[in-house]
């Protein structure tokens, strides 16, 4: 499995940006809604070091298993679903603050289950997302702190990714078709 470079700086974030007593000036707070930033980073900062090493894993896992392919379309996907998932919170009735890439992670999950809907893996991955949504769903998670985990931003995740991805297809074959097409007998 060879990691396409592309697809590295947004699995290795987790990593690099703050986790602990300092993340929490990065997480997204619904009531702090004028610091804006806030939607992005809270997808990148994590509660502790086990949980930023296990969001880059997975995120180095599932970037591996898309390859070249799919380094474009999980790179866009990291720069517009944390945004979305903090606005997912914003629209929520009891919208509650989160940190942490698991979201992504779901997202880059089902892409690449979409991306290979024809092939057994993707059918594979699929089966296996809904069974983790599920088992996640049925028998809540506590993080390292004992938080409850945000299983709507994991469910978030993988529902907005295909869509997300089903745009960016049809924006890149419209502006394919609107390119000047040059004759070779001009």
């Amino acid at each position: 499995m060879r990691l396409p470079p592309a697809s590295l700086l947004p699995a290795l974030l987790p990593l690099f940006m703050p986790w602990g007593e300092a993340a929490r000036r990065w997480r997204f707070e619904p009531w702090l809604a004028d610091e804006w930033w806030r939607g992005f980073t809270a997808s990148w900062t994590h509660a502790d070091w086990r949980h930023a090493a296990l969001n880059s894993l997975a995120l180095l896992l599932l970037a591996g298993l898309g390859g070249r392919r799919a380094a474009a379309p999980l790179c866009l996907l990291a720069l517009t679903l944390p945004w979305l998932l903090a606005w997912q919170q914003l629209l929520s009735p009891q919208p509650q603050p989160f940190l942490g890439a698991s979201g992504v992670v779901y997202g880059w999950w089902a892409a690449l289950a979409w991306m290979r809907r024809d092939e057994s893996m993707g059918r594979w991955l699929a089966a296996l997302l809904l069974l983790r949504l599920v088992w996640q769903g049925v028998w809540p998670n506590s993080g390292p702190g004992g938080e409850p985990v945000l299983w709507p931003a994991h469910v978030g995740g993988a529902l907005l990714a295909p869509p997300l991805l089903m745009a960016l297809s049809r924006a890149r074959r419209a502006a394919l078709w609107a390119r000047p097409r040059t004759s070779i007998h001009s």
